[in-house]
């Protein structure tokens, strides 16, 4: 995706993406939940139990310094790279429309939740340049 972008940007081009992030609390859950722990699993577990609804076929997970490098390798310079989004709601009543967090984040302080979801959120959030 990225290679065909650069065909298309020109020098300056702001590239704004989102991608999944490697060290994310939803990976720990997942792990924790569905894979019962098995680490060697992750990425069939994390295919399987990205989104509300399973069987997402391609599901990739990246750390800071993959995507950046990623970025630059073709043609992009890294200007911000964010840690953003922890869902916080039950999956069973939300996919009902019903918005009630999980036990472990109802009682969490606002700013506490923010610091978490800057560290350990499921978006990966960059803005970089065209060269």
């Amino acid at each position: 995706m990225l290679r065909q972008l650069r065909q298309y940007a020109r020098a300056g081009t702001t590239l704004k993406i989102m991608v999944y992030h490697r060290y994310a609390w939803k990976l720990l859950w997942i792990l924790l939940t569905e894979g019962k722990g098995w680490f060697w699993k992750m990425p069939e577990l994390v295919a399987r139990n990205s989104e509300a609804q399973t069987g997402c076929p391609i599901t990739y997970t990246y750390t800071r310094r993959e995507v950046r490098e990623l970025c630059e390798r073709h043609g992009f310079r890294v200007i911000e790279i964010s840690v953003d989004h922890i869902f916080s709601y039950r999956i069973s009543d939300y996919v009902r429309y019903r918005y009630n967090k999980v036990f472990y984040f109802r009682w969490s302080p606002q700013p506490a939740f923010r610091w978490l979801e800057r560290r350990i959120g499921w978006h990966l959030c960059v803005t970089a340049e065209a060269l």
